[in-house]
């Protein structure tokens, strides 16, 4: 198995090359074709047929610079895609970069972004990305996380399973990279009103499944009475794996808003890239 598509956040944040190298060489290990999305950061209802402003109008002194920064952004994608030596195409889309990745991302097999991080200045890059794209574009997302990433994602990989239908949507969704990687590692753990989920039968049903697909897994429990998200990042940042696979959400949306979980822990503090489905 392989992913065919990838679709990858490009803009002018500091953490873009980063994010655009890590979907290239993806691209380049699965024989993906690399579609590099800018957005302008204005809302599709404002062009709902694309920027068409007169030149030297008002209008244009506001909407041709966000215009000219996605430009920019997409001539950034197209040099590092370039030098990857990896079949790609740019998409400049006059919509929020939120919607317009959710969208697209519908006829990709994986959607790459970045970890939000709240402290840049580009409004068409704040807004919870990850979350949104996951929840409107049925697809999985690939997180990479602001703190510098040592090696390419994809060689040691930690699968989180709670017995949840998205844990499964999320290690289908994974197959093309474990069947590359070198290690896989399925932590079962438990929250403590969710050890209904997991059946005595589940390690055994994983493996088999795993094995169907060419992946050789290790499992490991972790015990229910602990913080499951943080010990899952220490257990990923200690044992040296660089790509986390999860479920995004095992409770409500409306309950993870308020309680917080696994999910929104290592959505916000993760620094080992985490592929998520739902």
């Amino acid at each position: 198995m392989s992913y065919k598509t990838i679709l990858v956040h490009a803009d002018l944040s500091r953490h873009a090359p980063a994010r655009i190298r890590i979907a290239a060489q993806l691209a380049k290990a699965h024989g993906a074709h690399l579609i590099g999305l800018a957005a302008t950061g204005v809302s599709r209802d404002v062009f709902p047929h694309g920027y068409h402003a007169a030149p030297d109008s008002l209008e244009a002194s506001y909407f041709q610079p966000l215009h000219d920064t996605a430009s920019r952004a997409l001539e950034q994608f197209t040099t590092i895609a370039a030098e990857a030596g990896v079949s790609s195409e740019s998409r400049l889309v006059c919509d929020l970069a939120s919607d317009a990745l959710a969208r697209v991302g519908r006829f990709s097999d994986l959607v790459v972004v970045n970890q939000d991080d709240l402290a840049e200045a580009l409004t068409d890059t704040i807004g919870r990305i990850p979350e949104y794209v996951l929840f409107t574009s049925a697809r999985p997302v690939l997180v990479v996380p602001c703190a510098p990433v040592a090696r390419q994602p994809g060689d040691h990989v930690l699968v989180a399973w709670n017995g949840s239908k998205e844990a499964s949507a999320a290690l289908r969704a994974a197959l093309p990279v474990l069947q590359r990687a070198v290690r896989v590692t399925v932590v079962s753990f438990r929250l403590p009103d969710e050890s209904s989920l997991v059946e005595d039968d589940d390690d055994a049903g994983i493996t088999a499944f795993l094995g169907r697909h060419g992946v050789q897994a290790q499992m490991l429990t972790i015990g229910r009475n602990i913080d499951c998200g943080h010990n899952l990042l220490t257990l990923a940042t200690q044992d040296g794996y660089d790509l986390v696979v999860m479920g995004c959400y095992g409770h409500t949306q409306f309950r993870e808003l308020f309680l917080g979980g696994v999910s929104r822990t290592l959505l916000q503090n993760s620094t080992v890239p985490l592929l998520m489905a739902r």
